[in-house]
């Protein structure tokens, strides 16, 4: 205990003695966690959004024109047998129309110049939502879209399907970014203690004169690149919570565009303690390889 007390108090001193050093080493760390921070928010919200698109999977089917009702009553029933479906709804032409007229009453008037309605019968599914976006579902709707009696159809994940498209690529820029910040801040924290172990030579020649192990010399340097690293955490989480606070106030037009899309009030706990962990952790890493290669026994 108090060996880990020690070397808290001796990395503390060695950070406020260097403070030139260690600012520009705290600034580079908050800068590679904001960036990995920035995108594993966005990241998660999109997830957010894409469940709830693929919670009520809805698909609309247009018969063509002359189409047997007994068929469509034969499809039907077929359906609602399925364990994947939740309901299914039969809309005629006639009711195509009246939902058109209720939907868009000033377009009422253009009705009257047809005969008979120019909207296609067509039938509505709900598939239940525990299944998500299951395999089966599609091959369901790839089913019904081959019959003869099916003119097109309209289904609600396409935008799910492109916001996971758009998640993917800022996953794989995130992750690209991030990789290349991270190898540069693991470098900084690795040449900061190397400094700072040959700034205090002499010191640690004197205690390996009067019998200090080498893990007692090391264990103050491993510490300090995990405070470095742990500070540099809480500097990116307090950044990235100002940021998203303020992009409301200062971005009325895009926060008009993405707002219900990307939420920038609720930032989840969840991500601060991955920054604070994976901070922490660079910080270990990186003081115990310096520490292993300029601190042999």
């Amino acid at each position: 205990m108090n060996l880990l007390k020690n070397a808290i108090i001796n990395a503390t001193k060695n950070i406020l003695r260097n403070k030139l050093i260690n600012l520009l080493c705290l600034g580079i760390i908050s800068f590679t966690l904001l960036i990995y921070g920035i995108f594993t928010y966005i990241s998660t919200n999109l997830n957010i959004i894409t469940k709830e698109f693929s919670k009520s999977i809805e698909a609309i089917f247009y018969f063509k024109d002359n189409v047997d009702i007994q068929e469509i009553e034969h499809l039907l029933e077929k359906i609602r047998q399925n364990l994947l479906v939740e309901h299914v709804t039969f809309n005629s032409k006639k009711q195509a129309e009246i939902n058109f007229s209720q939907q868009f009453p000033e377009l009422k008037y253009i009705l009257s110049e047809f005969n008979e309605s120019p909207f296609p019968s067509s039938m509505e599914i709900r598939f239940k939502p525990e299944y998500d976006l299951d395999t089966k579902i599609n091959s369901i709707l790839d089913e019904i879209e081959k019959m003869n009696i099916i003119d097109s159809k309209q289904i609600n994940l396409e935008w799910a399907k492109k916001i996971m498209t758009i998640k993917k690529f800022i996953t794989i820029v995130g992750l690209f970014l991030s990789s290349i910040l991270l190898f540069v801040s693991i470098f900084i924290i690795y040449n900061v203690i190397k400094l700072n172990i040959l700034y205090r030579k002499d010191e640690i020649h004197i205690l390996k004169l009067v019998g200090a192990t080498n893990w007692y010399i090391k264990f103050p340097f491993i510490i300090e690149g995990a405070l470095l690293g742990l500070f540099g955490s809480i500097m990116a989480g307090i950044i990235l919570y100002g940021l998203l606070k303020l992009f409301p106030s200062y971005a009325n037009f895009i926060f008009n565009l993405i707002k219900g899309v990307i939420t920038v009030e609720v930032i989840p706990a969840s991500l601060f303690i991955r920054l604070i962990i994976l901070g922490t952790g660079i910080g270990l890493f990186s003081s115990l390889f310096s520490t292993q290669h300029f601190l042999k026994n």
